[in-house]
């Protein structure tokens, strides 16, 4: 049977319930109405849902089926008029079997391991035919999804996971081929305490001072993924008016319903690491500009220590240090102000409610899945689960996070990177570098000026060579014409004398 996509809105006197079913028997269409529970089938659909509230089918209420987009939409009214039904579009948790009365601690489900032998699936499936036996006087609660895999925990191995309630689930998988994944050497030998020592230890050695430099000095190569305005920087986007795609609803409805114990610890652990994701996905998302590429998965893989080195974290500053760092020492972009911007993407992620980070998740879940390594591991180890609790978790869960993060101030000097010195040793050589630019060029200027002095007085030389010269020349001339002058008269003058005596 399958599970059709199904969407619940409600108002102050009725509850209305569109379910797409395009390839229905719609002879065979059948719809159940008891207080909180819902169910419809029509070959080859099958659908149970379980409301937040008591309905009722009366005089008012009606049934339609649109050709066109394959829907049957349901009117039903409420019991309570002007009760408003929570976690409407929580599709998992609506997919949830009624809870049996009873004072029997509920037992607990531990999540997927790939090596799981086959005597515990026996185990599993003789559990859920325990299950469908109780409720054999009505065949409508029928499974809707398929039985889930268990692991054997083992009780002295290291725990990692969801909830840190997983061991030995990697044993099967090749080493090298864990490698490409998971940074945490031999995970289900090394002990939890080494995690974080090795973890910064790794880092230590990994962190490129000229690279971190580099994108220092060079801003202007990052300054558009800093000023790139993301989904959650879009005016006017509320909570409120956050809705899931259709492959979202897809991906929701087909998760098991689950129920986790878990302490206060173990949900501030969850909660710590679930900041942790979203800041590896706010980098992917705002260094693609929202377009994510073929490395995407491994960004938001490899940022988070949550997803490489199975770490928990005891604190708020913890995470974020981990975060900063790991920003800062392996994606192609490593500047504190990306940095920065970053963590005020999760700010506002996080004030949109947990719809918006359910959509966030449902984003990464894909990119795993369709990721080139074996990244579906990580689907199977953490995002399944967290997709499964935000859910069923409260508003209040989230909006305890936004004060969490609201102190946080990381400082650069808290990162154990030495980058307030290597800042300061970067733009020590850089005005160095001004100081000898500016005597280079200022030299440049003398030596231009020199040659353009020294062709002026070449120029003024040769003027005065010339000038020279030309003197002297009409001197000769001069002389010359007064020579012949000279000569002129004096022939002149032996002529006239020569006529004077002719004459007496």
């Amino acid at each position: 049977m399958l599970t059709p996509r199904f969407e619940i809105t409600q108002t102050d006197a009725e509850v209305v319930i569109t379910i797409h079913a395009p390839y229905a028997n719609i002879k065979d269409a059948e719809v159940y109405v008891e207080e909180t529970d819902v169910r419809f089938y029509a070959t080859p659909y099958y659908l149970r849902l379980q409301l937040p509230g008591e309905i009722e089918e009366d005089n008012s209420s009606s049934g339609s089926y649109d050709y066109e987009k394959g829907d049957f939409i349901l009117h039903f009214s409420k019991v309570n008029k002007g009760e408003h039904f929570e976690n409407l579009d929580m599709i998992t948790v609506l997919l949830a079997p009624p809870k049996k009365k009873s004072t029997v601690i509920p037992n607990i489900e531990v999540i997927g391991n790939p090596s799981a032998n086959s005597a515990n699936i026996d185990d599993s499936l003789n559990d859920n035919d325990v299950t469908n036996n109780d409720d054999s006087e009505d065949n409508w609660f029928i499974p809707q999804n398929n039985p889930s895999e268990n692991v054997t925990i083992l009780i002295n191995s290291p725990k990692y996971g969801f909830a840190n309630k997983i061991s030995g689930a990697l044993t099967a998988f090749e080493t090298a081929w864990i490698k490409e994944i998971i940074d945490l050497p031999n995970p289900d030998t090394t002990p939890e305490t080494e995690r974080k020592s090795l973890q910064e230890k790794r880092e230590l050695t990994d962190f490129n001072e000229e690279h971190y430099m580099a994108d220092l000095m060079e801003p202007e190569c990052i300054e558009s993924y800093i000023t790139y305005t993301a989904d959650w920087d879009i005016m006017g986007l509320e909570k409120d008016k956050v809705t899931f795609s259709e492959a979202e609803i897809d991906l929701l409805k087909e998760l098991p319903n689950k129920e986790y114990l878990l302490d206060a610890e173990d949900i501030k652990k969850l909660s710590l690491n679930l900041i942790d994701i979203l800041y590896a996905s706010c980098y992917n998302h705002r260094t693609t500009l929202g377009e994510n590429t073929v490395e995407s998965s491994w960004t938001i893989n490899k940022l988070s220590s949550t997803l490489c080195w199975f770490r928990n974290f005891t604190s708020v500053d913890e995470i974020i240090i981990a975060c900063f760092r790991r920003s800062l020492c392996y994606p192609l972009y490593r500047n504190w102000n990306l940095s920065m911007k970053v963590f005020e993407d999760v700010k506002k992620v996080i004030t949109l409610g947990k719809k918006y980070i359910i959509k966030i998740f449902c984003e990464i879940h894909s990119l795993f899945n369709n990721s080139y390594e074996p990244r579906y591991i990580l689907n199977q180890l953490y995002i399944k689960d967290f997709l499964i609790w935000l859910q069923a978790s409260p508003e209040s869960l989230i909006e305890s996070l936004q004060s969490m993060l609201k102190d946080i101030h990381p400082s650069k000097a808290s990162m154990g990177l030495d980058l307030v010195e290597l800042e300061v040793a970067a733009y020590s050589v850089q005005e160095e570098g001004l100081v000898i630019e500016n005597a280079v060029h200022e030299m440049v200027g003398q030596i231009d000026e020199l040659c353009l002095n020294n062709d002026s007085e070449k120029e003024k030389l040769l003027n005065n060579t010339s000038s020279t010269n030309s003197s002297d020349t009409d001197s000769e001339t001069d002389s010359e014409s007064s020579t012949t002058s000279s000569s002129s008269t004096t022939s002149s003058s032996s002529s006239l004398d020569s006529d004077d005596l002719d004459e007496s």
